[in-house]
């Protein structure tokens, strides 16, 4: 089993107390499995699984009230889906059962070597399922880094595209926004909350309604009035103002 998958959280439901306790026994020889629940109708089951979030759920086909069958029907409606193993003494319905993708399929009564060979499928099951699982969060890590690193500016019906880094600063004028780079100007018609939404937040700085700075370019912090300030930045010539409201977070920035 990975080493990620240190437990497979378990539910038994059955109508009938001896299948529970038999199932329970073979259950608990492995010191992977932990049995959060036991529940005698399916409607138990369903009311208990979003709070007990099992990986794995046992399930007799022939109960009162709604059947083993009905009750998977409405597991798979949630979001919080474990894996189905079916545990009758009902052989027919095995086909039904893969339909509702039951992982297993379980005949009473029970033994040790069929239960085992049932745990070390859930157990691959889960860990294929965890390995994907962090292959797509790697994935998705190196899409954000790498859209955090680049941004394209449309303009006029085509896109430049630009190292982040090298973003000085943006501002409003005149209805659009202008972000400077040490060697140009790019102009865009996204509002300046869509663009900072789209920088590292750890990099960039909201000094004004109407300004963002690269905290990087910051060379100079210069006291004005009524508590504001203005800041040098390197690459421009021109002083970028910090509002009231601001100021707090660039003292807190540099520990002034």
């Amino acid at each position: 089993m990975a080493e990620h998958t240190k437990q497979i959280r378990v539910m038994i439901i059955d109508d009938e107390e001896p299948a529970r306790s038999e199932l329970r026994y073979l259950l608990e020889q492995f010191q992977e499995v932990a049995i959060v629940g036991e529940f005698s109708s399916g409607e138990a089951a369903l009311e208990a699984i979003p709070s007990l979030n099992p990986h794995l759920a046992f399930m007799d086909i022939e109960m009162s009230g709604m059947n083993g069958m009905q009750t998977v029907e409405r597991i798979n409606l949630t979001s919080a889906v474990p894996l189905v193993v079916f545990a009758t003494a009902h052989e027919e319905f095995a086909v039904k059962a893969f339909d509702l993708n039951a992982v297993d399929y379980l005949l009473k009564p029970f033994s040790e070597k069929r239960v085992s060979k049932c745990i070390e499928r859930v157990r691959m099951l889960l860990s294929e399922s965890i390995s994907l699982t962090s292959d797509k969060k790697r994935t998705d890590d190196k899409q954000i880094a790498y859209n955090l690193q680049k941004l394209a500016i449309e303009n006029n019906g085509k896109a430049s595209v630009i190292n982040t880094k090298d973003i000085i600063a943006a501002y409003c004028t005149e209805g659009q926004l202008s972000i400077r780079t040490a060697d140009k100007c790019y102009f865009s018609n996204m509002a300046l909350q869509d663009l900072q939404a789209r920088l590292d937040g750890n990099s960039f700085f909201r000094t004004h309604r109407a300004y963002l700075v690269n905290i990087e370019k910051i060379r100079e912090i210069i006291p004005w009035f009524n508590g504001t300030y203005n800041l040098i930045l390197e690459g421009l010539t021109e002083e970028i103002p910090v509002s009231r409201q601001q100021v707090p977070k660039l003292k807190k920035l540099f520990g002034l």
